[in-house]
């Protein structure tokens, strides 16, 4: 059984979007193999059904959308969209959101971060851990409350969409990378 760690939960629902308030770290459920070597918020891969369109965001309170955050200064949200090639949403399944975890540090150390942008995946330091799954709406999204980030740095993120049921396959995201800068 896998050990998790819970940092918060709630979950609400504002303007038909589910959030899913909650952090845990644990085994990564996908590997990064197959990914694209460049950094991006949009990649396509298929396994079963049709070809899936899957795109990381990141946003503030209210859904704003944001490039970086000041350390301290609010909660970043991550969106997940899936749709399949002609932009028709996932009626079904779940995203399991990711972070880029350095090898050999502990997870929540405050005194040594294991967060790392998703270089650090890509070349091997790190590994992509597991911090929550959420089912997709009726619109093909899925939200996670990250947090509040109280010390500059950039963290790389992904997702991995599990099919359930509806016409879009399983797959995963490319990865992004979010930075706090000095408020």
């Amino acid at each position: 059984m896998k050990r998790m760690l819970a940092r918060r939960a709630l979950t609400t629902i504002a303007g038909g979007a589910a959030f899913a308030m909650m952090a845990c770290a644990g085994d990564s459920p996908v590997s990064p193999e197959g990914l694209p070597s460049t950094p991006s918020a949009l990649s396509r891969q298929s396994s079963q059904g049709d070809a899936g369109i899957y795109r990381l965001s990141f946003y503030t309170s209210g859904l704003v959308p944001v490039t970086t955050l000041a350390a301290g200064s609010g909660e970043l949200i991550l969106g997940a969209l899936v749709t399949d090639a002609a932009g028709a949403s996932a009626s079904g399944g779940s995203v399991t959101f990711q972070y880029c975890s350095l090898k050999g540090v502990p997870p929540n150390d405050i005194t040594r971060a294991d967060e790392a942008p998703s270089s650090a995946c890509a070349n091997g330091d790190g590994s992509w851990a597991r911090l929550i799954t959420v089912p997709v709406d009726g619109g093909g999204h899925a939200y996670m409350d990250f947090g509040v980030v109280m010390l500059q740095r950039t963290i790389g993120f992904r997702f991995a969409y599990t099919r359930k049921g509806g016409a879009v396959s399983s797959g995963v995201s490319a990865p992004a990378d979010f930075t706090w800068i000095a408020g």
